[in-house]
């Protein structure tokens, strides 16, 4: 059975053929929602594996959708795509999975969201329950994406004290 992904963008037209195109191609089930609100209403009607939101688009609400969404999922990987770095916190704090810098790196995000579509529920739980931490941020521009994402796949990781984990959702 496919996997779903929930793709919300509203304002960039080629930034949503690429991403559709891309999942279509790696096997997933791509639902498109126009807006925030159509987000929410799909996400209620349909199981969905995760949500992938562009948070650049002119349209109200992306933050309070993702928290709607979430209240009925909390253990649902969600991708926040911005242009701007500054919403890398609020990102965090939404507790979103990971926040990618546009221009997107396709293969980057695609390789993330087989990561993150691996973790078993259990894992997801801690991570719901701020026993772990496992924000990934990918920033644009970056010559070595590639090498930064397999470091911090890759790295010893410690948090308050709990035992050692990893990056890398593969434990």
């Amino acid at each position: 059975m496919k996997q779903k992904v929930l793709l919300v963008d509203d304002d960039n037209e080629s930034l949503l053929r690429s991403l559709r195109h891309s999942l279509s191609s790696e096997s997933y089930e791509v639902v498109l929602a126009q807006n925030v609100q159509d987000a929410i209403e799909k996400s209620e009607a349909g199981e969905i594996d995760l949500l992938l939101m562009n948070l650049d688009s002119p349209t109200e609400g992306g933050w309070e959708a993702i928290g709607e969404i979430t209240k009925e999922n909390p253990f649902l990987p969600v991708i926040v795509i911005a242009s701007q770095a500054e919403l890398r916190n609020l990102a965090e704090a939404a507790g979103t999975c990971a926040f990618v810098e546009k221009p997107v790196d396709v293969p980057m995000l695609l390789q993330m969201l087989r990561k993150l579509l691996a973790v078993p529920v259990p894992r997801r739980m801690e991570r719901v329950c701020n026993l772990i931490s496992d924000f990934r941020h990918v920033p644009s521009g970056s010559a070595d994406v590639h090498g930064l994402l397999h470091r911090r796949y890759t790295a010893p990781f410690h948090y308050l004290g709990l035992p050692q984990s990893r990056w890398g959702i593969n434990e």
